[in-house]
């Protein structure tokens, strides 16, 4: 999943790249105060309307990505407003605003978060922090955990194995199925 994740962001890359190059002719012609006016606030890349497709070759698994805009910046972080993330294995983030640093693997979102498992679940929360490198997902703010079995809560969580497996901590309350409990 995380190569998945990673080539995607590499195609988020190249169409950054022919957005820049179309923003940077139109900078030629207009950008007359010279060089130093601002430049380092300038995105490197900018482009609007994002969908990228990733498919792993060994599996067959697939990953789409939508987004309002991506902005890359010089330091190689991308920011992707108002996106969508689909694995084939009925995963799905969303969220409004995040920051993926491709230096570090870490993927930053920032404000509202929904996931969304193939089993079921849904998981609503305020932050999320995805460490691609050592595979692990976290908030350290409280969530809500919703599923045909019941809802949990808690003050913070952490995300292993593609969102499948949970670990929850601090204030956490559960009202489960008693069916659930007999399985």
């Amino acid at each position: 999943m995380w190569v998945k994740l990673l080539s995607a962001f590499v195609l988020l890359g190249l169409v950054l790249g022919i957005g820049f190059i179309v923003q940077d002719n139109d900078r030629e012609r207009t950008d007359a105060a010279g060089p130093g006016t601002g430049s380092a606030e300038q995105p490197a890349r900018t482009a609007g309307g994002i969908v990228m497709y990733e498919t792993k070759p060994d599996s067959g698994s697939s990953l789409v990505i939508h987004a309002a805009s991506a902005t890359e910046g010089r330091d190689r972080v991308v920011v992707l407003e108002e996106f969508r993330l689909e694995q084939s294995n009925g995963l799905k983030l969303t969220g409004d605003r995040a920051r993926y640093d491709s230096d570090r693997a870490l993927l930053d979102i920032i404000g509202p978060v929904r996931v969304n498992t193939a089993d079921g679940w849904q998981a609503d929360l305020n932050g999320l922090t995805w460490d691609r490198k050592t595979k692990k997902a976290s908030t350290d703010r409280p969530l809500v955990v919703k599923g045909a079995q019941g809802t949990i809560t808690a003050d913070r969580g952490e995300f292993f194995d593609d969102f499948n497996r949970i670990l929850l901590a601090g204030d956490v309350h559960a009202n489960l199925s008693p069916h659930l409990l007999h399985h």
